[in-house]
């Protein structure tokens, strides 16, 4: 889509409905010099000056599930294991400070 005869203010109002629709968009300018916005289907890959949602502006509390872990006759990275599975994830995500005694119960902070 040519943009040459347009003002910034109307190029980005483009870029925010591309957005809203989740398209990617970015003003280029073309080999015969004219300024362009080229619009495609948002892929997932990172490219130029895009941000990945929940990356920036979020604190630490934001970022990470904090709760307390209360077992009985399981060590810490048997619970681990099992919540990773069920999450479909690795248990490497998880972190925790010590091993809590596997025959007692116990609660710990994860």
């Amino acid at each position: 889509m040519g943009v040459d005869q347009m003002s910034k203010e109307e190029r980005t109002a483009i870029h925010t409905i591309a957005k809203r629709f989740e398209l990617r968009s970015e003003t280029i300018t073309n080999e015969a010099k004219e300024k362009v916005i080229r619009i495609e289907k948002n892929t997932g890959k990172k490219g130029k000056g895009d941000i990945v949602r929940g990356e920036r502006g979020r604190s630490k509390q934001e970022k990470f599930l904090h709760f307390s872990l209360y077992k009985e006759n399981f060590s810490t990275g048997e619970c681990i294991s099992c919540m990773a599975r069920g999450a479909r994830t690795k248990d490497r995500f998880f972190s925790f400070a010590g091993t809590k005694d596997k025959r007692g119960r116990t609660l710990q902070r994860v």
